[in-house]
C-alpha cells in the first residue's frame, strides 16, 4: 500500500512537471504567480515543480523589466533553447527521414535515405546502418538528446511496438526492441497520423476549434474527429476504421478498378479512395509510365494536371468528388465545422481543392475545408510527440532518473 502511493505520488508529480512546462511554454514567459493561478497549484508546489525544471534545463529564469514600478526586475520563466535536442526519425514505404532537432523543432541537421525494394527483406539492419550513418556524420552530443522518435507512415500494432504494414509490404518489426540497445535514451514509436493531429489541434490550423474532422488519405483513409474539444476515440484509438465505407458510382471509371472482387467489396472505399487505388488510376490512363508505385508516382499525375493534362485532370476530380461524397455524410454525422485534409494530391492544390470545394457547395455541406501548417515529415511534427511526452509527464519519468528527486 505504502508503494503504491509512492508510485502514485510519482505519477501526480510527472504530470503537475508536464502541466508548468506546457504553460511555461504556451505563454512564453511567465512569472511563478501568474503559474500559480492558472494551474491552481500551490505557491509553494510551482517554486518546487520550477526549480526541477530549471535544474533539467528544461526552463531558464529571465528578468523582465517593469516599466511601471521601480526596483529590481521581475523574474520571469521561459522554456529554455538552449540545451535539449531531440532525434527524430519518419519511416515510410519508400524513404527513411532522420532529423536533429531542437525541441522546438528547429532542425539542425538532416537526411533522407532511399529505402530500395530489396532493402525491405533485411529492414532492421539496413535501418541501424542508416541511423549509425547519420550519428557518425552530425557527431552529435548524445547526453543532451532527450529521445529518439520515429513516426511510422504505415500500420502499428496496439502497442505502438510492431509494424506490420508499411505500404503493401507486410512487415512485423520491432522498432523499440530494435533500437534500444543503440541508445540510452528513451525510444519512442508513433502513428504519423496522430502525431500531426496532435501538431495540428494543439499548435497548427486548427488551433481553437472544438469540432473538426481529420482525414489523411493514404494506403488507408485515416480518420479522426474532434468533438466539442475532445478527440473521439474507437478501441481506445484515436483513428477510426472506415474502410469498409460504401462508395457511389460517380464516375464509369470506378468499374475498371478490381474487378476480379465481389461488387460490395470493389466499391468499398479502401478500393476507391486509397493509394492503390489512385495508382491503377494512373495506369490505366498512362500504360507506359514507369514510375513504381510509391508517393512518386502520385506525384507525377500532379505534375501531368499542372500542366493541363486532360486524363491527370479527370483524375484529380474523380478523386476529389468521391472525396467529398464522404466528407458530406461524414460532416452531416458529427456536425463538423472544419476539415483537416492530408494528401499527396495537394501537389495539384488548386485543381484537386478547387473541385472538392465546388462539390461540397452541391451537396449544401457548408463545411472550411483547411490543410496543413505543415509540410510532410515536417521537424515541427515530429517533436509534437515529444512535447506530447513531456506534457503527459511520461518522457519526464525517462529523463528523472531518479525518483528520489521527485519524491
Amino acid at each position: 500500500m505504502i508503494k503504491e502511493r509512492k508510485q502514485d505520488k510519482y505519477v501526480l508529480k510527472l504530470q503537475q512537471l508536464g502541466k508548468v512546462y506546457r504553460l511555461i511554454e504556451q505563454f512564453e514567459e511567465i512569472s511563478r504567480i501568474d503559474l500559480s493561478k492558472l494551474s491552481r497549484l500551490a505557491p509553494a508546489t510551482i517554486t518546487s515543480l520550477t526549480r526541477q525544471l530549471i535544474n533539467e534545463r528544461l526552463i531558464i529564469e529571465k528578468a523582465v523589466r517593469n516599466t511601471e514600478n521601480r526596483g529590481r526586475p521581475a523574474i520571469g520563466l521561459c522554456v529554455s533553447p538552449f540545451f535539449w535536442q531531440s532525434l527524430c526519425a519518419v519511416l515510410s514505404e519508400d524513404r527513411f527521414d532522420i532529423f536533429l532537432c531542437e525541441l522546438d523543432g528547429t532542425p539542425l541537421a538532416e537526411h533522407s535515405f532511399p529505402l530500395r525494394r530489396e532493402e525491405f527483406a533485411q529492414l532492421d539492419r539496413v535501418l541501424v546502418g542508416y541511423v549509425q550513418a547519420f550519428l557518425e556524420k552530425t557527431k552529435l552530443e548524445p547526453y543532451k538528446v532527450i529521445t529518439f522518435s520515429i513516426a511510422v507512415t504505415g500500420e502499428l500494432d496496439s502497442e505502438e511496438r510492431y509494424v506490420y504494414q508499411l505500404g503493401n509490404r507486410q512487415l512485423t518489426l520491432d522498432l523499440k526492441a530494435l533500437f534500444h540497445p543503440y541508445f540510452k535514451m528513451p525510444v519512442m514509436v508513433t502513428d504519423y497520423f496522430q502525431t500531426w493531429l496532435f501538431a495540428e489541434s494543439s499548435v497548427g490550423s486548427v488551433i481553437g476549434c472544438d469540432h473538426v474532422l481529420f482525414l489523411q488519405l493514404d494506403e488507408r483513409i485515416n480518420l479522426s474527429v474532434l468533438s466539442q474539444g475532445d478527440v473521439l476515440r474507437c478501441n481506445k484509438q484515436p483513428k477510426m476504421n472506415i474502410d469498409k465505407l460504401i462508395t457511389p458510382r460517380l464516375n464509369p471509371i470506378q468499374d475498371k478498378l478490381n474487378n476480379q472482387l465481389p461488387e460490395i467489396e470493389r466499391n468499398q472505399i479502401i478500393n476507391q479512395l486509397t493509394h492503390k487505388a489512385i495508382y491503377k488510376l494512373i495506369d490505366l490512363a498512362y500504360p507506359n509510365n514507369q514510375q513504381i508505385d510509391n508517393i512518386e508516382k502520385i506525384h507525377f499525375l500532379c505534375e501531368q494536371a499542372q500542366k493541363n493534362d486532360g486524363k491527370a485532370v479527370d483524375i484529380i476530380h474523380h478523386i476529389a468528388d468521391l472525396t467529398a461524397y464522404h466528407l458530406m455524410c461524414l460532416v452531416n454525422m458529427f456536425s463538423s465545422k472544419k476539415v483537416m485534409l492530408n494528401t499527396c494530391l495537394l501537389a495539384a492544390k488548386e485543381i484537386f481543392l478547387a473541385r472538392l470545394n465546388q462539390r461540397l457547395s452541391l451537396y449544401h455541406c457548408d463545411v472550411e475545408v483547411v490543410t496543413s501548417r505543415y509540410k510532410w515529415n515536417s521537424p515541427e511534427v515530429l517533436t509534437a510527440a515529444i512535447k506530447q511526452g513531456i506534457y503527459d509527464g511520461s518522457l519526464l519519468g525517462d529523463l528523472l532518473k531518479n525518483k528520489e528527486k521527485l519524491c
